[in-house]
């Protein structure tokens, strides 16, 4: 993908739909980079003939589904959440050398400090790629405890292994047998954009426990319309969006997520404005 300047990128497929575009250059704009950042259609076939291919001004990549496992093989050089968690969403050139890094687990802790929502135990449902990082995260924010959610138990069996290596205490189930399990302080969807909840959740459980839906294309999803009329907060995927695309930025900025970048607060307001949701 040729271009003038120094530009990063998201990968997957479909691509159409992604905001991480709309993010990066807000941010771009008030760090005053001259960077460009471009979107891609690239499939798990196709990724690795456009990594070979890819441009030397390529200075970070962003990875969405389906490619977060599929990058894997391809780079060694790799951080410790990305060993554990076996899944990527960024690719860092720092020296020119390529280097994978997972921001998503902290994705799901900002989204969450963004509502004050803290939460000793959860229900994930879906037991994929995204489910270990969600994990991740709310093992970042204090969470203890998880009922992992999954229509198979056989393949959530690596994800269910991922979560204890975390110190997570995890009950793995098919069904929502409310009476048998503990009640969530908060429910977390891993489940496709569009895609409909193969379990009914009590009405109890829509009032009682606040709601993360890691997908935003189509919003609301169904389960935040089945959460329409609780007390309790329902967070759609673009405030986890938000809040990994900022780590990407100090990554692509620095090469460092632990090094905040220059106006960071104003940085972030500018993204969340970007793609409509309170910058206060």
């Amino acid at each position: 993908m040729p271009t003038a300047r120094p530009f990063a990128c998201v990968w997957g497929s479909p691509i159409g739909h992604s905001l991480s575009p709309v993010l990066h250059r807000a941010a771009y704009e008030v760090l005053g980079l001259s960077w460009d950042y471009l979107a891609q259609e690239v499939d798990e076939q196709s990724l690795p003939e456009q990594w070979l291919a890819r441009s030397p001004d390529l200075v970070g990549l962003s990875l969405t589904m389906p490619l977060k496992e599929a990058i894997v093989p391809l780079i060694e050089q790799r951080t410790p959440v990305v060993e554990l968690l076996g899944v990527a969403n960024t690719v860092t050139f720092r020296k020119r050398q390529p280097a994978l890094a997972n921001t998503d687990p902290w994705g799901v802790h900002g989204a969450l400090a963004d509502h004050t929502v803290e939460a000793k135990h959860a229900w994930i449902l879906g037991a994929g790629a995204t489910a270990r990082a969600v994990g991740y995260g709310l093992h970042l924010g204090g969470t203890t405890s998880i009922t992992l959610v999954a229509r198979s138990l056989e393949r959530a069996t690596p994800t269910l292994g991922v979560l204890e290596q975390m110190g997570l205490q995890v009950h793995l189930v098919d069904a929502l047998d409310e009476a048998s399990l503990e009640e969530p302080e908060l429910v977390v969807s891993t489940l496709p954009g569009g895609a409909e909840s193969p379990w009914e959740i009590s009405p109890a459980v829509v009032d009682s426990a606040a709601l993360l839906d890691v997908a935003y294309h189509p919003w609301p999803s169904q389960l935040a319309l089945r959460w329409g009329g609780s007390p309790k907060p329902v967070i759609s995927g673009v405030w986890m969006l938000v809040h990994q695309a900022l780590m990407q930025i100090r990554l692509f900025h620095s090469g460092e997520m632990t090094t905040p970048v220059p106006r960071e607060e104003e940085v972030l307001r500018a993204m969340k404005r970007a793609v409509n949701l309170p910058a206060a």
